[in-house]
């Protein structure tokens, strides 16, 4: 599991002082990009290469309102990594009561920027996602954390 923290901010809030429901898909993102990141991986570089991400799949179940200023923190977890597509899972957590404020999944694929089919990720992007998955769940069985 990777985890990030953000704090929700007004504009993310609607008329009922809650976080508007398309606000969970945009952390679910920050998630995903510090996945990559934590990989050595930017997206910058993977678009130089002519390689995009687009999500196939999106779900989200709410549990809980978040508000205005809550400490969220995002949980990613890799359920499903091949050349062709990834799988995350998410969770986002209040930090102030530790509330479980929603839970969800992606499914991403690889696709070539300009002829829009779906390709094997090359070795250098793969073996990053792997390795960094693999030491994750490593740590996962020893019982350390982030």
């Amino acid at each position: 599991m990777f985890t990030t923290s953000l704090q929700v901010r007004f504009y993310e809030t609607d008329m009922m002082e809650v976080a508007h429901h398309t606000n969970h898909l945009r952390w679910f993102e920050m998630g995903r990009v510090e996945f990559f990141r934590s990989c050595g991986i930017s997206l910058w570089d993977m678009m130089n290469e002519g390689i995009v991400f687009p999500i196939t799949k999106v779900s989200c179940e709410y549990k809980e309102p978040a508000r205005f200023d809550d400490i969220i923190t995002v949980e990613v977890t890799v359920a499903k990594l091949t050349r062709a597509q990834c799988v995350f899972t998410y969770r986002l957590v209040r930090e102030a009561d530790g509330a479980l404020i929603a839970t969800g999944e992606t499914q991403n694929v690889f696709i070539d920027k300009e002829t829009g089919k779906i390709i094997r990720l090359p070795d250098v992007f793969y073996k990053a996602m792997v390795a960094k998955a693999a030491k994750k769940e490593e740590a996962h069985e020893q019982g350390e954390t982030d």
